[in-house]
């Protein structure tokens, strides 16, 4: 009966034990195989209508800084007199 008691606890080691670097990496691209099956590409033409956007909004975004900036700046100005 001893030995039964002992050979447990080494079974449930072996059974714990993580699994290679070679078998983890394995795994690990067989999984980015199965998503990269799964993507939806988008088509030319929504390809550069999501490109116009982008540039739009870069462009938009980047005038309301620089308004920003340019009414905080001679907010300071005013309230300050920085430019003596």
């Amino acid at each position: 009966m001893a030995n039964k008691k002992s050979t447990a606890p080494e079974k449930a080691k072996k059974a714990d034990k993580k699994p290679g670097f070679i078998a983890r990496s394995k795994a690990y691209l067989a999984s980015v195989r199965s998503e990269m099956k799964r993507v939806v590409w988008p088509t030319k033409k929504e390809l550069v209508n999501y490109t116009v956007a982008v540039c739009a909004s870069l462009v938009v975004v980047g005038l309301a800084i620089a308004v920003l900036d340019l009414v905080i700046g001679e907010g300071l100005v005013l309230f300050a007199g920085l430019r003596g």
